[in-house]
């Protein structure tokens, strides 16, 4: 009776236990005797087994089980005694047992095992101890979320000492950055913000030179060329953008939202400089007509009255005002999609007369 108290006095310590926390199960072995409840449990099992061991023993003495011969002293002497050590060897192994998904050896968090671009949803982990430490270092690493654009993915493959196979491991895309590309970007798109901060008013912008050539268009904005800076020498000058972008869509006034820059070379496409995270683009098959219209067409026929480009420079954007999901993504999210009602006008016809 005492060891079935002790037993189950255990057990419901234990439940307690893992009730006032629920990462128990997480940290602690399925049973460890380093745990005092468990320890109840078992020492409890052991004085109930021996116990039972015990009657058994006498039970089989007093009727003589197997006979007064070799086989029965060997039955009655050895076989129980067997059935107990069986008993205390699969308590031991028991305790031996991990629970969890997968283990990660004395690093908490490995190198290989960071995720650029903030702390993505649904990253599964088996242990709780690691997840302050992720947390910090995802943190830290979302400073590449105003640089980066990221897409979910997920591994079907486990990396080779990394995680058990089927363990649930999923983040956001991993973007093979530098700390020199990254600096560098960073630098390029404050000197860009700098020499913008004076074409706000895009009155002082057309001023300079910079005429509208395309509609506000969703996503994109409206786009404002200055010709003298097309095939100067210079390339991805931050403080001569050949293109400013500007938008009506976010609150009926003109507003700067970025800049585009085009390559000097028409076919080929320039170097990467920042690494991945730069992703030029061109167009194709685009006619231009008076007042700031284009439009995708077929062929040249399909252009009339218009001037019709086969193939646009290679360009870039970069967008400097706040909200979107990447500085140099194509599209600026916050105004993409949904116009503002009058944003579709052809070319800022109320500003030409009052530009000076």
């Amino acid at each position: 009776m005492a060891g079935l108290a002790l037993h189950l006095g255990g057990l419901a310590w234990d439940v307690y236990r893992h009730s006032a926390d629920s990462t128990l199960a997480q940290r602690e072995d399925v049973l460890s005797l380093a745990n005092p409840s468990h320890l109840m449990i078992v020492v409890g099992m052991a004085v109930v087994a021996a116990c039972l061991l015990g009657v058994a023993f006498a039970w089989l003495q007093e009727r003589n089980v197997g006979g007064s011969g070799p086989a029965g002293v060997m039955l009655r002497g050895i076989g129980l005694p067997l059935i107990g050590v069986v008993a205390a060897g699969s308590i031991w192994l028991a305790s031996q047992a991990e629970d969890g998904g997968h283990a990660h050896g004395d690093t908490l968090v490995s190198a290989d095992h960071l995720h650029p671009g903030g702390l993505p949803a649904g990253h599964d982990h088996a242990h709780a101890e690691e997840t302050g430490v992720i947390l910090a270092v995802m943190a830290a690493a979302g400073h590449l979320g105003d640089v980066v654009d990221g897409t979910a993915h997920s591994h079907d493959e486990p990396e080779p000492g990394s995680m058990d196979e089927g363990s649930a491991h999923h983040h956001g895309q991993e973007v093979p950055v530098t700390g020199e590309q990254l600096a560098a970007a960073s630098e390029f798109v404050a000197t860009l913000k700098q020499h913008t901060a004076q074409y706000e008013d895009v009155r002082a912008a057309m001023a300079d030179g910079y005429a509208q050539i395309t509609p506000d268009l969703p996503g994109i904005a409206a786009h404002f060329i200055r010709g003298n800076y097309q095939r100067d020498g210079r390339e991805m000058d931050p403080e001569h953008p050949e293109v400013l972008l500007y938008t009506k869509r976010l609150d009926g006034e003109w507003r700067l939202v970025g800049a585009m820059f085009l390559a000097e070379q028409m076919t080929e496409e320039p170097p990467s400089y920042f690494g991945p995270l730069d992703s030029w683009h061109y167009h194709s098959n685009l006619c231009f007509t008076a007042g700031a219209g284009v439009r995708a067409v077929g062929s040249r026929g399909d252009c009339l009255n218009g001037v019709f480009v086969a193939r646009t420079a290679w360009q870039l954007h970069v967008w400097t005002a706040p909200g979107g999901n990447g500085i140099f993504a194509h599209d600026y999210a916050p105004i993409s999609p949904g116009a503002f009602p009058g944003a579709s006008k052809p070319a800022a016809a109320e500003l030409l007369v009052q530009a000076p």
